[in-house]
């Protein structure tokens, strides 16, 4: 027999749990946006020796999760759809996102960072690094 109090307990914790992913105004905008950071480092990686892609995502992986100020992150290769506009001209890409600039500029200076930098730049033909904001930031 359950207890009345352990009852309560779990309806509780069940409604909480299902209405605390309800709080979105319904604007599909906002919705599927929720996750993102408000600003976003991107980099597209041209190695000198394209084979060494997998090792460079591997880095990347053991590197960047533990950065305090990385809110958001992914890593990959091009992916060949067939359309001639997309830009596949890189081996890597990598996404951080952080929460605002003084993030960005932790992580840019983050050992962990300078670490991953240093060993792969000698590897690398060119970086291309766009840092992406949600909002009007500078300009």
């Amino acid at each position: 027999m359950i207890h009345p109090l352990k009852c309560m307990l779990l309806a509780s914790m069940m409604a909480t749990s299902v209405f605390s992913g309800c709080t979105s105004t319904g604007n599909p905008a906002e919705t599927k946006s929720r996750h993102q950071a408000t600003i976003n480092h991107v980099v597209l990686i041209t190695l000198a020796s394209p084979s060494d892609a997998q090792a460079l995502i591997e880095d990347c992986h053991r590197l960047l999760p533990p950065i305090e100020s990385v809110r958001t992150w992914w890593v990959g290769v091009p992916v060949d759809t067939g359309r001639d506009a997309v830009d596949d001209a890189y081996e890597v890409g990598l996404c951080v996102g952080f929460d605002d600039e003084d993030g960005l500029q932790a992580y840019l200076e983050d050992p962990l960072h300078l670490e991953l930098v240093a060993s792969w730049r000698p590897k690398v033909d060119q970086f291309r690094i766009f840092d992406v904001g949600m909002t009007s930031i500078g300009r």
